[in-house]
């Protein structure tokens, strides 16, 4: 694991996965919009998401590098303790690409785009990346809108296989040195 984290923000904390994350994450990834942009992170149930939370948090060190394998944290909101959401980074053709939800109820606040901005700044300096990709359906316009508070540039459209089927998807990219206070 990664001795800078926590990450600490205005209203947030980064911190890795545990395994008593795994009945948030389920109640998290079972809401209605993740099961319809992110299907794949539904769990079918509580061992599942365990099983999910065992594999994420084996990552941190083997093999510790999101050119590698994911490397996912969990979001907590600072005042109340409670977990948000997350922010992932996983391989992607050459490139890493950072991914994240927040809940629904924690929506419309700007937490996702702090914690993306917080999570990419940090990524960059802790792995030397000089850019993130993100992918999004290109009609999911609430994630396109937070990408774009977060720092991230649409580059362009294309169809590609996304969470299981073949789709219009939106690509977008942050770059280090053109976020924010760079």
């Amino acid at each position: 694991m990664n001795a800078s984290l926590p990450i600490r923000t205005a209203s947030l904390r980064l911190r890795c996965l545990v395994l008593e994350d795994a009945e948030r994450m389920m109640v998290l990834n079972g809401e209605p919009s993740t099961s319809r942009w992110l299907p794949s992170h539904v769990y079918a149930d509580l061992g599942e998401a365990r099983s999910r939370m065992r594999y994420l948090i084996s990552c941190y060190s083997s093999p510790g590098d999101p050119h590698s394998g994911p490397y996912v944290l969990a979001v907590d909101h600072l005042a109340s303790g409670v977990m948000l959401g997350h922010v992932g980074f996983s391989p992607i053709g050459g490139d890493v690409e950072v991914s994240y939800a927040i809940a629904e109820a924690a929506r419309r606040r700007g937490y996702g785009a702090e914690a993306l901005l917080s999570a990419c700044r940090w990524a960059a300096e802790n792995w030397n990346l000089p850019r993130l990709l993100a992918i999004t359906e290109s009609e999911n316009s609430p994630s396109r809108r937070t990408l774009e508070r977060a720092a991230f540039v649409h580059a362009e459209d294309t169809l590609m296989v996304f969470q299981g089927s073949r789709q219009a998807v939106s690509r977008y990219l942050w770059h280090r040195l053109l976020g924010p206070g760079r």
